[in-house]
Formats: structure tokens, C-alpha cells, sequence
């Protein structure tokens, strides 16, 4: 209702111009925005009207800042409003682990402030690199043309370390204000993104707005009865919120668009989550709902986040917000990929390229469930042993024991025609035969038989070698089987080398 934006700041601007410090922080407080939003319910129920005719542009575009603003700010849980002249400054918080810190809202010297807080309330190896990044100088530096100012870091929330970001942002280079937000991105830094609960201010509505649209290409705001809607975006040359479109059928406008501009892959989940149906459900029970896809964007495609938020004193409104997030996708891309690279570096051995021992306990602890979940019935082990390698270090070197090492796993898999095989020794391999293996086990073995007394008479590599099959009602674990083998092979070993 478009009285409650108009009454409120009228409100306002009157305590101020009397200097009644007390009736102002009472009036911006959060419980009487909720009981003046209900007495104007009331009003327009009984016909009454508070605002003249002449004021009711002015009033309406006013309520909409102010419902924006606050639908956006729920991506921060702080957010400060500081004279970069004086230091004096306000905040805004409604967040109930962060207003339990006492940090205070108001002051005279936020850089001094804020240089106290970082010793009792930020996490202990965050504090000297904080306290040199949030200096005045420092600030004044990055925010400078325009440009946000990030910082990533820990605060001490419940007494455990919870990462938050801080953004620093001047609307101009002439605003002597600069508006800072504090936001948690302790989930994402775990690699789940979640918006926090955040503040709503009451005062310098428009300016919040401007800074937290920045972050967005597409503002929506929908009345959901009808499918009206007006389409906003961040006009950076007069750093004002500007109306850029207005209609009748925003879910029928939603999916038309979609058809034609997002990859085939991502149209069900996007319109399965923002259906108008779908959309009123969710957000009756959550007070946001978000969904990420790959949109067409100049010729290519890019990751882009759609955010629906709810307003609270409003239920026939939501706020749609629109932001790009591919190149966060990307970094999380390669990320991902380095870490595979990591795991698969940290479960393989350097010298032959074969899984390790670390490899084979994960391979032990996988089956092991499947024989305690009666899900395996048969399988093999098999276990190849090095002959001669001591021999060969100590009269060749390492480097000719090495290449004697890849070549022993050569021989194994040009009879085994396997990849998956374990060092889990210097001179000790083993892995497992399954599926149509198992059943030619018996072929394998004397293939192998043959072809490493070929390399016996032609003094190449040579290994023993022990296989031992899986026994469902006997065998309670993978080391059962490993054993049976095991003590094949020494016996292999033993008369192997009796015959030289």
C-alpha cells in the first residue's frame, strides 16, 4: 500500500525537523513500520485516504523503492551508512546472531569503531590482514570511480568462525556517504550458496536500493493476482533505479522468453521452479527461491541466477531479481577440476601411474559394505609379486629398477587387459577380477603363466603371482580373500624359483 511508504517518511522528515532524537529511533524501529503497515490496512478498508492526489506519484514510486530495497537487503545481515567526511555513522541489522555480538549500530568514528571490533569479534588469523584492508584511506581507495570494495573474512559468530563479505560502495563521486554491507557466505565458501536473513532499514531507502540493484541486470517487481509487473535496472550514468518496462502478463512473458533463450537442458528445471503455481507455494514457506541456468547471451551461453523474494508486509507482491553468475561458474569449473586432479594425484602412484595403497583401502572399504549388504557374489583376487627387484637395484641402480617396476605392470596389463590395478608395495600389485574376467580367470592365469616364462628364458621381468576366489558363505570381509591369495603367490614364488 503506497500510504505506508509516503506516512512513514513524512514521519520522518517531521521528528528530524523538530530534533526529536527519541520519537525518530522509535519510529524507525522495525515493529512500528509493522503496526503502521496494519493501521493503513485499516484506513483503506474504512475508504480513508492519507495521501492527497498530487502526492500519490510521488508516493507510489517512493513504497516501491522501499519494498525493493528491503527485498534485496535480505542478501545482507548489516548494513552501515557512513559520512566519509565525519565518520559519523548508522546501521541497520535484524539479524538475531549478529545483534547478539552488541557490535553498536550508531556512532561518531566508524573507522575507529570498526578498528576496536576487529580485535573482539573477528576470527584471530583474520585480524591483522582486516585490520589493514578496512582503514579509511584504504576504503576511499577502492570505492574511488564507482567502483565495490570486497573483502572476504571470518567473524566470530555462536564463537565459531563464519565467513562473511563485506562490500564497500560510493553511488558517486561526489556522495560524501559510502554504504557498506555485510553479507554470510559461510555455505558458499562450503560450496553451498544460501541467502541470509539481513536488515531493513528505514531510512535512506532509495540509496540501499542503488547500491544492492548493482549486483542485478533485472529487477522485477509482480503482483501475482493480476501478472502486472514493472521491470527495473541500474541506470549508471544518473545512478538511479529506472523503470525500463511495465505489462500485464509477466508469467506468460517469463516462459516466452525462456523457450526462445535458454539451452534446451535447463528450460524444465527453470520452468518447473518459477511456474506461477509452483512460485506462490514455495514462497509461502520459504522467503526466497532461487534457480540457476545457462541463458543465451550474445550468441553464447552464460550462467545466469533468477531470485524470487517475497515482501512481508505485502502478500500480493514478490520481488524477481535477475544476476549473472558465470563467472563464479567458471572459477568453480576449474576449481573443481583441479581438485579432481588433486584426488586422482593423491590416489595414484608417481612412478607407474597405477591406484596406490590409499586407493586399495577405498577399494577394501567398497567392498567390504557389499559382502556385510549381501550385494556381491563373486569375484577374484589377484596378487603379483616382483621377482628379483632387490637384485636389480642393488647391482643396476634405482633408475633401472624403476623401469623394471612399468614393465612388470606392462606384463599384467597385457594379459589382464585392465587399468584398475593397486601398488600396494614396492614389488606388490594387486586388483580384482569381476564380471567376464572372473568366469576366464583360469585362461588369464596360464596366459600369464606362459607369457611370464617367456620373459623367464629371455631374462625379462618376471613375477609370482597368486589368485584366490571370493566365497560368499564363508568370507566375512575383502582381506579373507586377500590372504588365500597372498600365500598363492609366496607358494608360486617359492617354486618358481626353485626351477631357476
Amino acid at each position: 500500500m503506497s500510504d505506508v511508504g509516503f506516512f512513514l517518511d513524512k514521519l520522518i522528515s517531521s521528528a528530524k525537523d523538530k530534533n526529536k532524537k527519541d520519537l525518530l529511533t522509535k519510529i524507525q524501529d522495525k515493529s512500528f513500520f509493522e503496526s503502521l503497515c496494519e493501521v493503513c490496512s485499516v484506513l483503506k478498508e474504512l475508504d480513508y485516504e492519507l495521501i492527497s492526489k498530487k502526492d500519490t506519484g510521488f508516493a507510489y514510486e517512493k513504497d516501491i523503492n522501499l519494498r525493493i530495497s528491503r527485498a534485496l537487503s535480505n542478501n545482507y545481515f548489516t548494513i552501515y551508512y557512513v559520512n566519509i567526511f565525519t565518520g559519523e555513522y548508522v546501521g541497520y541489522s535484524s539479524n538475531s546472531d549478529y545483534k547478539s555480538l552488541k557490535i553498536e549500530e550508531n556512532g561518531h568514528n566508524f573507522f575507529e569503531d570498526v578498528q576496536k571490533n576487529i580485535q573482539k569479534f573477528i576470527y584471530e588469523e583474520d585480524r591483522e590482514k582486516l585490520s589493514k584492508l578496512l582503514t579509511k584511506e584504504k576504503i576511499l581507495e577502492e570505492v574511488n570511480d564507482g567502483k565495490s570494495y570486497l573483502i572476504t573474512y571470518r567473524l566470530m559468530l555462536k564463537n565459531i568462525p563464519t565467513y562473511v563479505q563485506l562490500k564497500a560502495l560510493k553511488l558517486s563521486n561526489e556522495d560524501s556517504n559510502i554504504i557498506i554491507g555485510i553479507s554470510n557466505i559461510d555455505e558458499q565458501k562450503k560450496r553451498e550458496m544460501e541467502y541470509q536473513k539481513a536488515i531493513k532499514a528505514n531510512i535512506t531507502y532509495s540509496n540501499i536500493a542503488l547500491a544492492l540493484a548493482a549486483n542485478y541486470f533485472a529487477i522485477y517487481y509482480v503482483d501475482i493476482s493480476t501478472s502486472f509487473y514493472i521491470e527495473y535496472n541500474l541506470d549508471n550514468e544518473y545512478q538511479v533505479l529506472k523503470e525500463i518496462k511495465r505489462g500485464n502478463d509477466f508469467f506468460e512473458g517469463l516462459e516466452k522468453n525462456a523457450r526462445e533463450n535458454l539451452v534446451p537442458e535447463d528450460l524444465p528445471k527453470f520452468l518447473s521452479t518459477v511456474g506461477k503455481n509452483n512460485l506462490i507455494t514455495e514462497l509461502k514457506n520459504n522467503k526466497g527461491v532461487k534457480v540457476s541456468y545457462r541463458q543465451i547471451i550474445n550468441s553464447k551461453p552464460e550462467y545466469v541466477e533468477l531470485t524470487a523474494m517475497k515482501l512481508s508486509s505485502d502478500n500480493n507482491h514478490i520481488i524477481l531479481a535477475v544476476s549473472s553468475i558465470d563467472a563464479w561458474k567458471k572459477k568453480e569449473k576449474i576449481f573443481n577440476k583441479m581438485l579432481h586432479q588433486e584426488k586422482q594425484l593423491a590416489r595414484t602412484d608417481a612412478l607407474t601411474g597405477a591406484f596406490n595403497k590409499y586407493s586399495y583401502k577405498e577399494l577394501e572399504k567398497k567392498i567390504n559394505r557389499k559382502i556385510k549388504n549381501n550385494s556381491i557374489d563373486e569375484f577374484s583376487v589377484v596378487i603379483c609379486d616382483i621377482n628379483n627387484l632387490k637384485f636389480i637395484n642393488d647391482t643396476l641402480g634405482h633408475t633401472a629398477g624403476d623401469k623394471y617396476i612399468n614393465n612388470a605392470l606392462k606384463l599384467i596389463k597385457k594379459i589382464f587387459k585392465t587399468n584398475t590395478i593397486y601398488r600396494i608395495g614396492g614389488d606388490e600389485f594387486s586388483f580384482l577380477l569381476t564380471d567376464n574376467d572372473y568366469y576366464v580367470r583360469d585362461y588369464l592365469y596360464e596366459k600369464f603363466i606362459i607369457e611370464n616364462n617367456k620373459n623367464k628364458e629371455a631374462n625379462k621381468v618376471t613375477l609370482a603371482i597368486g589368485i584366490a576366489d571370493y566365497y560368499k558363505n564363508s568370507d566375512s570381509s575383502l582381506n579373507d580373500v586377500f590372504k588365500r591369495a597372498d600365500e598363492k603367490m609366496y607358494e608360486f614364488k617359492k617354486e618358481f624359483k626353485s626351477k631357476l
